[in-house]
């Protein structure tokens, strides 16, 4: 067994770099010793973020973007390299980042099975990034200049001042803000990748 860092969960070393992360630090998938390991001789050698690493058999790998086995199953030329990885709070983020995959017949992303998944957590509160569609991971942080239950808000009406919203008016589809900065969800499901287009613009309705 593996005991993850900084936690008392332990998984079965079968699960190490398997591309599902286990830990809640994600060492499972980091672990260096990989090619170590008893069952060592059933993994897949491949360079991960400049890395020699061996993945578990069920390592889901892409030809055309994956680290495919050379004939000897050694690193070299053949294998591509690629970055397995993205922040926690990519995920459910309503902006999809990983490419599509099918499990169980059903095609699935980073944004795919998110219904039970709670968006205000201990890794999402208060790192700047709404994971609520309210923004109530947000809510009352440290550097917040507003009241209990307010986001900073630039109200149409008054554009020279920045001002406080409760959180009963955020994510309710009705922009408040300018930017719409209190409907993040406006603009994001419209253009999945187009950053340049994620706020709407004072004149739009």
């Amino acid at each position: 067994m593996y005991q993850c860092q900084k936690s008392t969960k332990c998984v079965s070393k079968q699960r190490l770099v398997d591309g599902i992360q286990d830990c809640p630090w994600n060492d499972d998938e980091t672990f260096d010793d990989s090619c170590s390991l008893n069952d060592a001789r059933f993994r897949r050698k491949c360079l991960i973020r400049d890395k020699k690493m061996c993945t578990a058999p069920s390592f889901s790998i892409d030809k055309s973007t994956g680290c495919e086995d050379d004939e000897e199953n050694n690193i070299g030329h053949g294998i591509a390299k690629y970055d397995d990885h993205i922040y926690f709070q990519r995920m459910r983020d309503g902006k999809r980042d990983l490419i599509t995959i099918v499990i169980d017949g059903q095609n699935e992303t980073d944004e795919t099975e998110c219904t039970y998944w709670p968006c205000n957590n201990t890794y999402t509160r208060c790192d700047g990034f709404w994971s609520c569609t309210d923004g109530a991971d947000e809510i009352n942080s440290p550097n917040s200049i507003c009241p209990e239950f307010h986001h900073r808000c630039v109200f149409p009406e008054d554009p020279s001042n920045l001002s406080c919203l409760p959180i009963a008016r955020a994510g309710n589809d009705i922009v408040d803000c300018v930017g719409a900065s209190d409907e993040r969800k406006v603009c994001r499901s419209a253009y999945l990748t187009a950053v340049v287009y994620s706020w709407q613009c004072l004149n739009r309705t």
